[in-house]
């Protein structure tokens, strides 16, 4: 079920003429940043900036000087260094700035990443014990850690010097109304969501944290940090995206100037991947980012180990770096198709056990690869637009993803029930669980209790930025859209609405014809107006077909001039065939229109 709703402007058409003539900007573009918050010139001017400049200096984060002191200490001294990571995108991509990092300043590290299937997130006792007998006495983490109360103990407790760096939730136990935070006891903790860390954004990626931990090594000891910034950028850009961070503040900053310079990375591992995938020499963006070179990233710790991607990033043989960029798209092909027949397995199961109508969806299924259980659920909730938790695998301890809705906190509801649970962690949209298997029913009872959501919040809401009449659209504003930007969560790509638009016919496209152009009569003026589908087919025919039954539908896609008025949701984007670039209209979302006055 689904909402639209027209955002309202902030500003008056006055004062939009106004910064329009400051920014050089159109004034529909200009409407659309102040329904977002943007309404005066110089917040516009800071938000459409590439600067690195508006960065906020690393020492701010809470222990950072700690954590510098401790790794100068051991780069003088020769001491082993273990970067322990994570096997996703944003941990790779972490464990390789700061592998690359501490190496290149002289020390002596190695890295860890546990393997997903028999590990599980984050740090255990037996990989700790084993980096202790390899003679490893710092231990820094790097996007996970901060759940880890009881195994950084042990590291202590084998005398180990332990950094913590992470982006997760600070772990709490509520007492009634008070909340108690639980914080390990490590030598340093850079993590910007500690209450008495003074860093003024909040919303970094592990990576990103990697990168400010590199550029506060550089600064401490002198070294040319211009030299190697870009190659520590070009990594923490991508985890930003395929973390799914707001792009707002320093987000956006390192995204967008990230994204503009990403073809130029020194890094020889990231240039195999971009140019395996068919990337070379084009214009990136974070479409490319988190659906083309970060699954390839994320293939390698979903169905291997995470340390072929590590080590693609860490290569310096273009051959070689080559040869691996090439199996992690094998990988990435591999977990494509494991992941469909996820989602119809998952599906049946939530039929077949009447759970579509649960408020939060837990779904445990051992026959689901569990490795792919983030992507299956991240579909599931998109779905049935529901909280949901999927358990993959056929042991005692069972182990899961959630992946949620604006309207409800994950990482705060599994704390409402860690009793019942093993191990987790994460963020109020996404998070990993282990669960011991006979609690499984008692964990889907207690979250659908302890859950307040209403109907409303269970209702996906689609905000239009602007009512634009379709034939108003052409290249020139296409292009004025593309500066706002990079697009994603926190700053999504701007949504257009438009009325009783008459369908005339459909051409069907693509080697499955599931890719549907739609061409629209235009309202004032002779001609017609294209318009392209993707991956909806199924959902536009059904809707023909209730109107029309199967005779509009075949008429459709057979003649011309036929008779079906919809409202639709569209974005505007340029395109490139033949180094020609063309306007792309994209339809997101449609209903049959019903005439209100006649009513």
């Amino acid at each position: 079920m689904k909402k639209w709703i027209l955002r309202g402007c902030k500003i008056s058409a006055e004062e939009i003429a106004k910064i329009s003539a400051i920014t050089g900007l159109p004034n529909s573009i200009i409407q659309i940043l102040a329904v977002r918050g943007f309404t005066n010139a110089d917040n516009i001017k800071d938000y459409l900036s590439t600067s690195l400049d508006f960065l906020h200096h690393p020492g701010l984060l809470k222990d950072m000087d700690k954590a510098i002191d401790i790794l100068l200490d051991a780069i003088d001294n020769g001491i082993k260094i273990a970067v322990y990571g994570d096997y996703d995108a944003d941990g790779i991509t972490a464990t390789s700035i700061l592998t690359i990092a501490l190496r290149r300043l002289g020390g002596d590290v190695l890295f860890y990443i546990p393997q997903r299937e028999t590990e599980g997130y984050g740090l255990n006792d037996s990989a700790i014990r084993e980096l202790a007998n390899q003679g490893v006495k710092v231990l820094l983490t790097c996007d996970n850690g901060i759940s880890a109360v009881n195994q950084i103990a042990f590291a202590k407790k084998l005398g180990m010097t332990v950094i913590i760096s992470d982006h997760h939730e600070i772990p709490f136990i509520k007492h009634d109304t008070k909340i108690q935070y639980q914080v390990p006891v490590a030598d340093a903790i850079i993590n910007p969501k500690q209450l008495d860390c003074p860093y003024p954004f909040k919303a970094l990626c592990g990576a990103s944290i990697a990168y400010k931990i590199v550029e506060g090594l550089y600064i401490t000891i002198g070294e040319d940090w211009e030299e190697h910034y870009l190659e520590y950028l070009s990594l923490a850009v991508i985890a930003t995206v395929c973390d799914i961070m707001d792009l707002v503040d320093e987000n956006r900053v390192m995204v967008k100037f990230g994204l503009s310079v990403l073809q130029n990375t020194p890094n020889i591992g990231l240039k195999a991947l971009i140019e395996v995938n068919g990337l070379k020499d084009k214009k990136l963006t974070t479409y490319h980012l988190g659906f083309v070179l970060g699954p390839c990233i994320n293939a390698s710790g979903r169905l291997e180990l995470a340390d072929k991607a590590v080590n693609l990033f860490l290569e310096t043989d273009s051959e070689k770096a080559k040869v691996l960029a090439e199996e992690l798209i094998e990988l990435n092909n591999s977990r494509k198709f494991l992941t469909v027949e996820g989602v119809e397995l998952v599906r049946a199961n939530i039929e077949a056990n009447d759970m579509a109508a649960d408020k939060v969806i837990v779904v445990y299924e051992p026959n689901l690869h569990e490795n792919i259980a983030g992507i299956v659920a991240g579909r599931i909730k998109e779905l049935y637009y529901r909280p949901t938790f999927i358990l993959s695998g056929d042991k005692p301890i069972v182990r899961g993803s959630g992946r949620s809705i604006e309207a409800y906190n994950m990482f705060e509801a599994l704390t409402e029930v860690s009793n019942l649970l093993d191990i987790f962690g994460g963020h109020p949209m996404a998070a990993g669980l282990s669960v011991p298997k006979h609690n499984i029913d008692a964990l889907r009872k207690a979250l659908n209790e302890n859950c307040k959501l209403t109907q409303g919040d269970m209702v996906q809401n689609k905000y239009i930025d602007l009512h634009m009449p379709l034939e108003r659209v052409n290249l020139a504003f296409a292009n004025a859209v593309q500066k706002m930007e990079p697009f994603g969560k926190g700053n999504p790509m701007p949504l257009f609405g438009d009325k009783a638009l008459n369908v005339n016919r459909i051409q069907l496209l693509g080697n499955e014809e599931n890719v549907l152009r739609i061409y629209f009569d235009a309202k004032n003026s002779k001609g017609m107006i294209p318009v392209i589908l993707f991956r909806q087919k199924a959902a536009f025919k059904d809707m023909v077909k209730k109107i029309g039954n199967e005779r509009l539908w075949h008429s459709l896609v057979t003649e011309s001039n036929n008779k079906l008025l919809l409202d639709i949701i569209y974005t505007v984007e340029t395109a490139n065939y033949n180094n020609n670039t063309y306007l792309q209209i994209q339809l997101k979302d449609f209903r049959p229109h019903i005439n209100t006055a006649n009513k």
